[in-house]
This record gives structure tokens, sequence and C-alpha cells, in this order.
């Protein structure tokens, strides 16, 4: 069944659409060896890809004859390759082979990457640029690609004109650059029609080639994540394309099909910065993308609370803000938490040192039922909890943080009557437990 194409005019277009192709697969055998096989390639928006394979299978063949095939019969291989009917190449990833019968094959893949490139999409040394698109790259650039326009007044005959900014950033650092671009299109060649238009999108060179896994999973889902962040939503990967090497200037692209990727690259649109009112401006805040990501490579790395709690959670769609409010504070407390263990360390040896001076001193004037419970209810720990970490955060982040959450409607509630909250803090932590313990909504 072959998706609904998108008729909807893009700066970023597909080089393929999602649908059925027809293909020549390079099928492997379970004695590792490979033969040609006419099939279907089937790539759908958001899914991983599958296709089928027809055929005499003489190897199958051969092993019903000799009494020894039983089905399905299955190959599990890190590559495929196929010849598509178009005239493109088709390579599949971590793909499986289910022979049903001596005619007739299954194949599910992580990923196919589609290209007009030649055999060299099959190089197990990987890939090198990498090219990614997600919501809200537009929102949170800092910079738009139109400087200026111009138009006749009152609809009259006349000029009408865009000048174009230098919207590119580019930041380079250990031999990886990373830019983000907006490619534009330019719809100028119609007598009835004229336009301009913008996709934001992040390219990536490595310097070095890498298998495909550790591109996505070291660029394509920090990317991802961090601008889910960033906007507060879980923002789609609409759009994943690798370089293929080739000797050429202009690369041709490998179009990524794969579970997660939505096929449906966008046009930046001021409205939809404005709506997203993003508070990190990359060219404004002179943050540099490739900073923020390889940090937070070493974030996953350190199973840092902030990454593996809030910033997992964006992916959720339709997430109840009680949910999200809760795992914010959590995400808060655990990153101060773990970014603060040393001086927590000090604090606790001065604690448990305090804390025996104590049962020790009045040991003698209690008995041993006393001496028990003072023992069992005396803090072990020192005091810590949501207060703290919300002001050491306020003191990482730049402008008043406090003073900005005490202007919102939940925190002014709390401060005033009936509760009287000391402060944002305190406020944010009676709301907490409120909603933790089921006493408020």
């Amino acid at each position: 069944m072959s998706a609904v194409k998108s008729d909807r005019k893009r700066a970023l277009k597909l080089a393929f659409e999602p649908e059925e192709y027809l293909v020549t697969w390079d099928l492997p055998t379970g004695e590792g060896d490979t033969f040609a096989s006419h099939g279907v390639l089937v790539v759908n928006p958001d899914q991983a890809p599958t296709g089928t394979a027809h055929g005499a299978f003489s190897h199958i063949a051969r092993q019903m004859e000799s009494g020894g095939a039983a089905f399905p019969q299955h190959v599990d291989v890190p590559r495929i390759t196929g010849q598509l009917a178009n005239g493109a190449r088709v390579l599949l990833l971590d793909a499986h082979v289910s022979y049903w019968f001596s005619t007739q094959a299954r194949i599910d893949a992580a990923a196919a990457i589609i290209t007009v490139a030649d055999g060299t999409t099959d190089d197990p040394a990987g890939f090198q640029k990498i090219e990614v698109q997600v919501g809200g790259l537009d929102a949170i650039a800092g910079v738009a690609p139109i400087k200026r326009t111009s138009f006749p007044k009152n609809g009259a005959a006349g000029t009408w004109s865009a000048e174009v900014a230098d919207a590119a950033q580019t930041w380079a650092q250990d031999g990886i650059t990373l830019s983000l671009h907006f490619d534009g299109s330019f719809r100028a060649f119609d007598a009835h029609s004229f336009g301009i238009g913008f996709s934001p999108l992040v390219r990536v060179d490595l310097g070095d080639a890498v298998p495909f896994e550790q591109l996505i999973d070291d660029w394509v889902l920090p990317i991802r994540r961090v601008v889910s962040v960033a906007t507060g939503r879980p923002e789609p990967l609409t759009y994943v394309a690798v370089k293929i090497p080739s000797g050429d200037e202009r690369e041709p692209r490998g179009q990524v099909f794969g579970a997660g990727i939505t096929q449906v690259p966008y046009e930046a649109t001021q409205d939809e910065v404005r709506k997203v009112d993003a508070p990190l401006q990359l060219a404004r805040d002179g943050v540099s993308l490739l900073d923020v990501v390889t940090q937070w490579q070493s974030m996953v790395t350190d199973h840092h609370p902030l990454v593996e709690t809030y910033g997992a959670m964006l992916h959720a769609k339709d997430q109840h803000p009680r949910s999200r409010f809760l795992l914010l504070l959590q995400a808060i407390e655990g990153a101060h938490g773990h970014e603060t263990k040393a001086s927590f360390a000090r604090r606790q040896k001065k604690h448990d040192e305090a804390r025996s001076v104590v049962i020790e001193a009045v040991a003698e004037t209690l008995d041993d039922k006393q001496s028990r419970f003072l023992e069992k209810n005396l803090a072990k720990r020192p005091p810590a909890g949501l207060e703290s970490a919300i002001n050491w955060l306020a003191k990482k982040l730049p402008g008043d943080v406090k003073k900005s959450l005490e202007k919102t409607a939940l925190v002014k509630a709390t401060l005033g009557e009936p509760v009287n909250a000391r402060n944002a803090p305190d406020a944010l932590r009676i709301i907490r437990n409120d909603l933790a313990h089921g006493n408020r909504g």
C-alpha cells in the first residue's frame, strides 16, 4: 500500500517519497553466499522498512530435496543491497530475512538508505556526513533567513523583492563541524506565481567515517532531544540523510527511512517561531549547537539525571502537565545532586561527625528505648531538597529566575493566602508535594 504524497511545497524536498518500489535484491543465504531476486521495498513514514522477494531460491530447493528444509528459515545480516527499478540503489541495515517457501521471502530491517549514488552505499566503514531536520530548528536558530522584503503599494504593478540574509551558523571543534543552514527554494519561473521559502537543516561532518548506528545514537537523537528541551515540546524527526562518498564535489544524499522519521520536512514560518517563543536563541545568545550536543553526549555517557528523566520525557506525546511538572522537578533535584556530589560528601562527613557527638553526649541520660528512638529519627543525611536545588539552579541560569517564577500564576497563588509560601522555591516544593500525594490537580 503506497503512502499518500504531500502536495505542499517546501524548500527541503524528498528525493524519494514513502511508497512501494520494485527492486532487485542481492539476498543472503544461510551459507554466506548471495543471489539476485526480484521483489518489493516498502518505505512508509515513521516505520521501519520492509520488503518481499520471490523467485526460484536454489539453496532452499536443494535443502528441500535433501529433506533438510524446515520453514521458516531465518538469516540475519548487517547489510542488504538492492537495485531499484527507477535506477536508484537501496541499502538495508540490520536486516532479517525470513524464507517462508522455496520461492518467497520477507525482509525486515532497522533502516533503509536510498540513493542515486553507485555501489559505495555498502561500504562497511560507515558514513562521515549526515543531514538532519527536526521540528523547532527555526525557533531556536535566533536568526531569520529573510532580512527584508519590499512590494508595490496598494496592489499596483511593480517589483516584489526579498533580501536574503546569511543565516548559516557553523561551529567546529576536534575535527567535527556542525552547521545550521536554511536551505532555500525559489519559485520564480511561473508567470502566475512567485515565492521563496526556507527549510532549516543541520549538517554534521565528523571528519572520519563511523558506523550508521553511531551516527544515530551520537548525533541524530541528541540533536532532537536538545531542540525538544529548548522548545519545551516533543519535536518530530522529519528528515535524515547521509552523504554518500563519491569523489565528486557534490556528494549525493542517501535518504534514510526508519521508525521515528516522519518524512515530512517543513519550511520555516514566522508564526511558528513566535508560537514556540523558545528561550534559547543560538545566534542571539552566542551559543554553539555543537557544544550543546557534545555536552549532551557526555551527559548520556555519565547517566546524568537531566537527560535520563526530563530529556527523555519530551519525546512522549500528549504528556499530562502534572507528569511533566513532577518529572521536571525530579530532574532538577537529580541534576543538583549529580553535579554537587563532592560538596555533599563533605557535608555528609561533617553531619556524621556531629550526629555521633550528639548521640554520645546524651547516651548516659537515655535508656535503651530512648537511645534507639533517637538514632532512628535523627536524620542520617544533611538537609537537602527541592528548595536548595532551585536556588542552586537559579545561580547557574541567566537572569533572575526566581523573580520570573514569582510572576507565574501557579506560584503567585501559592505565595498568597491561604498557603503563604515563603518564596518561589518554597512554593514549588509545596506544589510538588501536593501533586505527588494527590492533594491537588
